[in-house]
């Protein structure tokens, strides 16, 4: 499948380092999304855009889902408790991500939260001009079936980093995913451009706060990362790409 995230290839005397340039499917769905929503207002479908503050719920899981949504500024998490107090973040979403259950036969309900982590911009577009839309334009069909399936691709990403048992692993497939996507270089490595709490991580890996915790300060301690203010900056990715190796 195109996007799709190819096991690294590496030998003993070859620096490695994060591609945190748009990966041809974030460049693709960036473009599709603004051809999307342009055909959309063309078409003299309406949306409706919003601002949401940090911690602001965009939707609860249970309720219908009635529309389609693009997050277009800030950045936004997908989530679902479990055992109780826990949670599980199932993604987390920058500018141009689609999201929102939504089902053209019959009726559906989201299934998970979504919440802004930052203040945020949503472009909420009503089922039923979605509806209208891929019924009356063949280009607006074709944009949404590519949205879904990179949204497809980012999923299957995030499988990959839970497939093996270890913490360890786990973490260490996460966080070349994380500076793909928020990161930014310097000097040449890469800093992950949010704060991200013990807790934020251990439910990105299903694991707990304290194991994360042992984890994240024996790769400091190795020098393959460094933390400054809740931001991760990936420094050794040739050992953080031999930690991803179950």
């Amino acid at each position: 499948m195109a996007g799709a995230v190819s096991e690294p290839n590496f030998r003993e005397d070859t620096p490695v380092a994060v591609d945190i340039s748009l990966t041809e499917y974030t460049r693709l769905q960036e473009l599709e999304c603004r051809d999307l929503l342009r055909l959309l207002d063309e078409m003299g479908i309406a949306t409706a855009d919003r601002v949401y503050g940090p911690g602001d719920a965009i939707y609860n899981e249970g309720e219908y889902g009635d529309a389609l949504y693009v997050l277009t500024q800030g950045v936004l998490k997908l989530f679902r408790p479990y055992s109780g107090s826990k949670e599980a973040t199932l993604r987390l979403l920058k500018p141009w991500d689609i999201f929102g259950h939504l089902a053209f036969a019959g009726e559906t309900r989201q299934r998970a939260y979504a919440e802004a982590v930052t203040e945020c911009r949503v472009t909420k577009v009503p089922k039923v001009f979605v509806e209208r839309a891929v019924r009356q334009e063949p280009r607006a069909a074709f944009k949404l079936m590519t949205l879904l399936e990179l949204r497809l691709v980012q999923y299957e990403e995030l499988v990959q980093c839970l497939l093996p048992r270890e913490t360890e692993v786990r973490l260490a497939n996460l966080l070349p995913l994380l500076a793909q996507k928020f990161g930014e270089s310097t000097d040449g490595v890469v800093t992950i451009q949010l704060r991200l709490t013990h807790q934020d991580l251990a439910a990105m890996v299903a694991s707990t706060r304290e194991s994360v915790t042992k984890v994240l300060n024996d790769m400091r301690n190795r020098g393959v990362i460094d933390i400054d203010s809740g931001r991760i900056t990936l420094k050794d990715m040739r050992t953080l790409a031999k930690l991803s190796r179950p």
